[in-house]
């Protein structure tokens, strides 16, 4: 579930990638608005203007595409922008100085860039944390165990945070809907296979949730997240508590014996708003450091 704060900050880098789009279409045909404003400008002075603009075009263009399909570096990307919208506006006003006659069209297409280079700027030194990853994506399996009853809501925030800091097609979670008429066991088995790290998501329920007879479901040795905790442990995965809503780690006696070593991993808390993006980098800067390690 996306907090208001959350929505806020989309909302304005979803601006961000509009304008630039609109930025590119304008940067082709103000450069071909100055290319004819030039007819005596000479073969240099017409490949300087032209390839400024188009420069300026792709870059923009660019920017705005990579905003819309959240792909990493793509703050990298719009700070290039934005150093060469700020030098399209130099070019600018030097055009307007050389010829006079049209310094209006010029000075014109100067403030657009300005107005731009501000904007932008404004906005990539208020980048929103976490929303989009600012790095190339990590080749890190990753698989997320966790009650529906007991922390949908911020497993769905997590699901999406992750997929933008790593590949999305290695993140596993809900296995057991994937294949429909498949041994459940099976395929969390194969999940597990293809990851490095296990999340084991803990909320205020997770230990004591119930089943229709009122048992514990963690008693219960066919328990979908008890099979997924259990054969992480046993496959000897890098399990990470990540406890959500104030849960606390529980303790070695509350589990079931073959759940017992996870009581003493080091857990990892995701707090609520305020808090959340904050513990979410530090998750996915462990989780990253991880994949250094593993990588090495």
């Amino acid at each position: 579930m996306v907090s208001a704060d959350d929505f806020r900050r989309l909302a304005a880098v979803r601006r961000l990638g509009l304008v630039s789009l609109l930025l590119a279409v304008a940067c082709l045909l103000g450069t071909a608005g100055a290319l004819m404003l030039l007819p005596y400008a000479g073969p240099a002075g017409q490949a300087i203007v032209g390839g400024t603009g188009l420069a300026v075009a792709g870059a923009a263009f660019a920017f705005g595409r990579m905003i819309s399909l959240r792909r990493p570096g793509v703050r990298r990307v719009g700070f290039v922008t934005v150093g060469l919208a700020a030098a399209s506006a130099v070019l600018f006003a030097l055009l307007a100085v050389a010829r006079p006659e049209a310094a209006g069209y010029f000075v014109a297409w100067l403030v657009v860039h300005l107005a731009y280079a501000g904007f932008a700027l404004h906005r990539l030194v208020r980048w929103p944390t976490g929303e989009i990853a600012d790095e190339p994506p990590v080749a890190l399996g990753i698989f997320i165990s966790y009650r529906r009853d007991d922390s949908r809501e911020t497993v769905g925030r997590l699901h999406d945070a992750l997929s933008r800091g790593f590949d999305p097609a290695r993140i596993f979670l809900d296995v057991a809907g994937q294949v429909p008429g498949e041994d459940y066991r099976t395929v969390i088995g194969r999940a597990l296979d293809a990851v490095e790290v296990v999340l084991v998501v803990i909320g205020p329920r997770w230990l004591d949730i119930t089943d229709a007879q009122g048992r514990r479901r963690l008693d219960d040795p066919e328990d979908m997240v008890r099979i997924e905790v259990e054969s992480a442990l046993q496959r000897g995965k890098q399990v990470i508590p990540v406890l959500v809503q104030g849960a606390t780690m529980p303790a070695d006696e509350a589990l079931p014996a073959a759940l017992a070593p996870l009581a003493f991993r080091i857990a990892s808390p995701l707090r609520p708003d305020p808090d959340f993006r904050t513990d979410l980098q530090r998750l996915v800067d462990a989780l990253r450091a991880h994949a250094e390690g593993h990588k090495d």
